[in-house]
């Protein structure tokens, strides 16, 4: 089951400050060809209409034409420290309250100790409940997640460096907690992939040696979503570098600034690029993490480390503050434990933003909660002919196991659809165009004379520090920059067009019409190039593991802004199987 290069991440429009040159939508298609349509009426639909179905599963915000989104309420409270000015560039300094004789001082709640056994599988739910009843508090949290990961992240290398402020940013949120408790992520400690901006004292690097001491001036509007929702961003973890876009034999979740991420659950693969978000949340790092995905980034890790991986819909979560690969293909994701944990995560970071083009569309799913149970008919998924026939037989021992699991939560599973796209052959024009210009105008947004001016600096910089850069060389930068970057000549249109109607009209859409079912079912990252093609959504969700002792993902395939759907299935499929296995500590 060879499979092409393995994963990429996300990106940006436009990079920098917010009076940038604003661009259409890179995709080049309509948005209104990207949604399902609501239906007219309020009648009952009949049968299992797909639209209907999403309908029923989330509602939808329909905006007249040309009427632009509601902007979210700004929060008055800004869970970020003061900038002490004079003090590198204006990057925020520890604030007095990071004092530790005031942080331990806090007695506003009667406390029980946090033990490494109740990190174990913590989910929000669980730790909103002990905030509630007074028993713990945010700082507590934070900081048995840092002894945690201080003990243990040695042999696994899955995160960079721990924010040198969560302590004080979760003793701000205990100080305000009448205020601040109803936050929906409030205190929940939160991984970031090294390919997303923050304000503070924390490096975003892509993995590179090159920006191994970039510090943004500006959170990454994500960023700066998660904070709004009371989340603690807890620190920056490894990843492939360059979304692992910089050489063909470069291994899925390998840095020249971080290092090889291993697997918590012995030698097995990582996955890739958003290794160490998936390693650390599996290894009960943190409540959850945040990843990225051009094609399979954050799927792959997340079915290769047992745990729920959600790639959305490309344009519900924004993109700028990120350090690009694909204009067409990028978005960010969370990772987390439960399939509950993963959507209050992503529902905290999917709103629109006027930086992004890709994020104004005129409808957009209002919840990504799942537990619904009022939706139209029985749900329905579809097995691939072709992809089942190219499973070796410890897979398909899971797959079949997976489907039983499906059936026992009421969804229904056909077998046999025929996919013909899933055998396409693809070339890689979109993504050395795309990550060329991308690129590019990442580095010109940067402050002159701090890291490499464009992509071609960066191959000369990687040159010259070859024993650090170039362990596993850089072909894929050098073929892009050999390229050109050009989005306006024949052979990039074509490419796109093609990928886009062979992977979602001609493929997902067809698939799912036809066979009359509202997801495609894979394991692992199996069909994730298809999805990203289109720019359509994928959840992963802990299948079981091999005889050997591998973890195996469930994956769900589905049609733009099927998000809250496949969110369902996944969510149904968690609650009937409970797959997951807690790793084994490392030593």
């Amino acid at each position: 089951m060879a499979k092409p290069k393995k994963s990429q991440q996300p990106g940006l429009l436009p990079y920098g400050d917010g009076d940038a040159k604003k661009k259409p939508d890179p995709r080049g298609i309509p948005v209104e060809n990207e949604v399902i349509e609501t239906r007219s009426g309020s009648e009952e639909p009949s049968g299992l209409d797909i639209a209907a179905i999403l309908e029923a599963a989330s509602g939808w915000t329909a905006s007249p034409p040309g009427a632009s989104l509601p902007k979210p309420k700004p929060s008055e409270f800004k869970l970020k420290l003061p900038l002490q000015h004079g003090q590198g560039e204006g990057v925020p300094a520890a604030s007095k309250n990071a004092d530790r004789d005031k942080l331990s001082s806090n007695t506003a709640h009667d406390r029980e100790e946090i033990t490494d056994a109740d990190l174990i599988e913590l989910t929000i739910e669980r730790f909103k409940d002990k905030l509630q009843s007074g028993n713990w508090t945010c700082l507590q949290l934070t900081e048995a997640y840092i002894e945690r990961i201080k003990r243990l992240d040695g042999k696994l290398n899955a995160v960079l460096e721990i924010n040198p402020d969560a302590a004080a940013l979760a003793k701000q949120l205990d100080d305000n907690f009448d205020e601040l408790g109803s936050l929906p992520l409030y205190g929940v400690p939160i991984l970031l992939k090294d390919n997303i901006d923050t304000a503070d004292r924390m490096t975003t690097s892509a993995g590179s040696w090159a920006l191994k001491d970039r510090r943004a001036k500006r959170d990454a509007f994500a960023a700066a979503k998660l904070r709004e929702a009371g989340a603690i961003l807890l620190g920056k973890v490894n990843m492939t570098e360059w979304a692992n876009y910089m050489s063909d034999p470069m291994p899925s979740g390998y840095s020249s600034r971080g290092g090889q991420t291993n697997n918590p659950y012995g030698d097995y693969p990582v996955g890739g690029s958003s290794t160490g978000s998936a390693a650390a949340v599996s290894a009960n790092f943190a409540l959850g993490a945040i990843g990225s995905e051009t094609s399979g980034s954050i799927v792959s890790p997340a079915a290769a480390h047992s745990v729920v991986g959600i790639k959305p819909t490309v344009g519900l979560i924004s993109r700028s503050g990120v350090i690009p690969l694909s204009l067409t293909q990028d978005t960010l994701g969370p990772i987390a434990r439960t399939v509950l944990d993963a959507a209050l995560i992503l529902e905290a970071m999917a709103f629109g933003d006027e930086a992004d083009a890709c994020t104004l569309l005129p409808q957009r799913p209002v919840s990504f909660l799942p537990g619904r149970f009022d939706l139209p008919g029985r749900l329905k998924v579809g097995v691939v002919q072709a992809f089942e026939d190219g499973l070796d037989e410890e897979t398909s021992a899971v797959f079949e196991e997976a489907l039983r699991g499906l059936e026992a939560a009421g969804i229904e599973v056909k077998r046999g659809l025929d996919l013909p796209s899933y055998a396409d052959e693809w070339d890689g024009t979109v993504l050395r165009r795309e990550f060329k210009t991308a690129i590019d105008d990442f580095f010109a947004a940067q402050p002159e004379g701090e890291g490499p001016a464009n992509l071609a600096e960066l191959i000369d910089f990687n040159d010259k520090h070859a024993e650090r850069c170039l362990r596993y060389g850089q072909n894929l930068l050098e073929e892009s920059e050999a390229d050109g970057g050009s989005l306006e000549d024949d052979k990039y249109r074509s490419s796109k067009e093609r990928g886009v109607r062979r992977a979602g009209e001609e493929g997902i859409d067809e698939a799912l019409g036809k066979h009359g079912v509202q997801a495609l079912v894979f394991t692992d990252y199996e069909g994730s190039d298809l999805a990203a093609r289109a720019g359509y959504p994928l959840v992963s969700v802990p299948a079981g593991y091999t005889e050997s002792g591998r973890p195996v993902g469930l994956l769900l395939s589905g049609t733009a802004m099927a998000d809250p759907l496949l969110i369902e299935i996944a969510y149904r499929f968690e609650r009937a199987t409970k797959r997951r296995r807690t790793p084994k500590a490392p030593e």
